[in-house]
């Protein structure tokens, strides 16, 4: 199911973006600019905001996966 992932700071790097919900989200997020820092640097603590896009959010995102 396509989601927007929004992780900490993420306005830094460009999100929220819509992610597939295909194999690892923390991969995904590397591939697509977030720092591996930021993920390491909150260690059990990182977490994501998500939410289920509309189909026109879909049609119409910048970069859609």
């Amino acid at each position: 199911m396509k989601q927007w992932i929004d992780p900490p700071s993420g306005w830094r790097y460009g999100f929220p973006k819509i992610w597939s919900g295909e194999g690892d989200v923390n991969e995904w997020l590397i591939s697509q600019g977030y720092p591996q820092r930021e993920i390491d640097s909150l260690g059990n603590y990182f977490f994501t905001r998500s939410w289920v896009p509309t189909e026109e959010e879909i049609a119409n995102h910048y970069n859609p996966i």
